[in-house]
C-alpha cells in the first residue's frame, strides 16, 4: 500500500490543530447555517459542484467515543491533509502540516516492515552488514567451499574480500551473538559471509569452473538465486569486476588473530 491510500480520521486531524473542536473540522467540510439562516458552503459542496470528486480528499466515515456511541467522521487523503494545510495560516498551518507529514511516513514505514518478505532460511539479517549467507550454508547447499579456491584475489571472476564477501574475525559468545542476530556464530573462529552481490558472484564463477561447475545442481542453484531475488525483487545487484583491485572501494575486512604456542597465527 502506497502512502497516497493511507488516511487520517478528522478526530486525528482536530487532536493535530492543538485539540480544535471535531466540530469544527466537520463545519469546514459541510457547511454550516447561520443562526440567520444564512447557509455558508463548505469544502466538500463546493468541490461537488465544481464537478471535482470530494472523496480524492475526504469520504465519510465513523468512530467510535469513550462511551461507545458511534460518532460521525471522515477518513482524509494525504490529499486532503494538504488541502486543509492550505487553510490554516500561521504556526498552527505549520505545525499542522509538519504533524501530518510525520504521521503518514510513520504509517508507511510500518506498512513497510509489515509487507516485507519472509527470508529463506539460509539468507541472513546482519543488522547493520545487511543481508548475507554464510559460507557454511553455502556449503551445505551445493557441497563446494568457498574459502580459498572462490576467495583467490589473483583471479578477476573470484570473491573479492571487503566486496563479494567479509568475515567476522573474532569467536564470541555465541550465546549474545544468536540474542542478537537470531543465528549461531559457528564453531569457526572466524565466520565468513557473502554479501547479496557475492552471491551470484560465487555462482557464476563455480558455473564455470571445470570441475565444481559439474557438482552445482540445478536445484541448488534455483534455490539460491531464487532466495536473493526475494530480498532485492526484480532488481539484480550489479557485479562489476575492477581490473584493479586494489583501486576499488571496499568495506573492512575483519580479521581474526589467535596466538599459538609457536606465535601469532593469523586468520581471514
Amino acid at each position: 500500500m502506497q502512502i497516497q491510500n493511507l488516511t487520517l480520521s478528522t478526530v486525528e486531524i482536530a487532536e493535530m490543530l492543538d485539540n480544535t473542536p471535531h466540530k469544527d473540522i466537520l463545519k469546514k467540510l459541510e457547511g454550516r447555517n447561520g443562526r440567520n439562516g444564512k447557509h455558508t458552503k463548505g469544502y466538500i459542496e463546493i468541490l461537488t459542484e465544481r464537478q471535482m470528486s470530494p472523496s480524492d480528499f475526504f469520504f465519510l466515515s465513523s468512530y467510535k467515543d469513550a462511551s461507545g456511541k458511534e460518532n460521525k467522521c471522515y477518513k482524509v487523503t494525504k490529499k486532503g491533509c494538504e488541502f486543509l494545510a492550505n487553510k490554516f495560516t500561521g504556526e498552527k498551518g505549520v505545525i499542522f502540516t509538519a504533524r501530518y507529514i510525520n504521521r503518514f511516513h510513520e504509517m508507511q514505514d510500518i506498512l513497510e516492515r509489515q509487507q516485507e518478505p519472509e527470508l529463506p532460511w539460509f539468507i541472513r539479517d546482519f543488522g547493520k552488514n545487511g543481508k548475507i549467507m554464510l559460507f557454511r550454508d553455502f556449503k551445505s547447499i551445493t557441497g563446494i567451499e568457498l574459502l580459498g579456491t572462490y576467495t583467490a584475489l589473483k583471479r578477476p571472476d573470484r570473491l573479492v574480500g571487503g566486496f563479494d564477501y567479509n568475515g567476522w574475525g573474532w569467536k564470541c559468545d555465541n550465546e549474545k551473538f544468536k540474542a542478537e542476530y537470531g543465528f549461531d556464530y559457528g564453531d569457526d573462529d572466524c565466520m565468513h559471509y557473502l554479501y547479496l552481490r557475492g552471491i551470484r558472484k560465487a555462482v557464476r564463477a563455480i558455473e564455470n569452473d571445470l570441475k565444481d561447475g559439474k557438482k552445482l545442481t540445478l536445484e541448488a542453484k534455483k534455490m539460491i538465486l531464487d532466495g536473493v531475488q526475494i530480498v532485492e525483487g526484480e532488481r539484480e545487484s550489479p557485479v562489476t569486476i575492477p581490473k584493479k583491485i586494489e583501486q576499488t572501494k571496499r568495506n573492512p575486512i575483519q580479521i581474526c588473530i589467535t596466538i599459538g604456542e609457536n606465535g601469532i597465527v593469523q586468520q581471514m
